[in-house]
């Protein structure tokens, strides 16, 4: 009866751990909580009117939150926008204007707009972390336009803009 109960015994303290093993990989290889919360990613850039001038313009990211365009949108090294409007395009756009990146407007957030976004986050007074988010948009100055001749008028902060057209 004791050699049974060793055997059950030593049976069930190896289910027991490979029980806790399996569950502590598991936990190990889920994902992290989002650091960015209910923010979504930026898909695309919102044309804002700037000083309440109706022929100036600022392309600023906006995304999507369920069914609510949103300012309140990040993104990070990785992201790609497909389209000249993208979001990606948007950012690299201010960081070369207006704080004299040497960035291609590609639409790939890569390696040289993370470290041209880290050293506008500095400049600016943001949170530097290489990410754009709610923080980045209200600190760094964006590029100014003359929707009558798409000439460049200045760099303006998102304080002083109010959203032409979200879709």
């Amino acid at each position: 009866m004791s050699t049974r109960r060793s055997r059950r015994l030593a049976s069930l303290t190896l289910t027991g751990a490979l029980l806790t093993g399996t569950l502590a990989v598991a936990f190990a290889a889920a994902p992290a909580a989002s650091a960015h919360g209910t923010y979504r990613h930026c898909t695309y850039s919102v044309s804002m009117f700037v000083d309440n001038n109706r022929d100036l313009r600022a392309p600023l990211p906006w995304g999507w939150n369920e069914s609510t365009a949103t300012s309140t949108c990040y993104l990070a090294n990785g992201d790609v926008g497909s389209r000249t409007d993208s979001a990606v395009t948007a950012v690299q756009r201010a960081l070369k204007k207006c704080y004299s990146a040497d960035l291609t407007l590609d639409g790939d957030f890569g390696d040289l707009t993370e470290a041209a976004l880290r050293r506008a986050q500095t400049a600016s007074g943001a949170k530097v972390d290489g990410e754009y988010g709610p923080n980045t948009r209200d600190h760094i100055k964006w590029p100014v336009y003359r929707e009558s001749t798409g000439q460049f008028v200045k760099c303006s902060k998102e304080s002083s803009m109010t959203p032409v057209y979200i879709p």
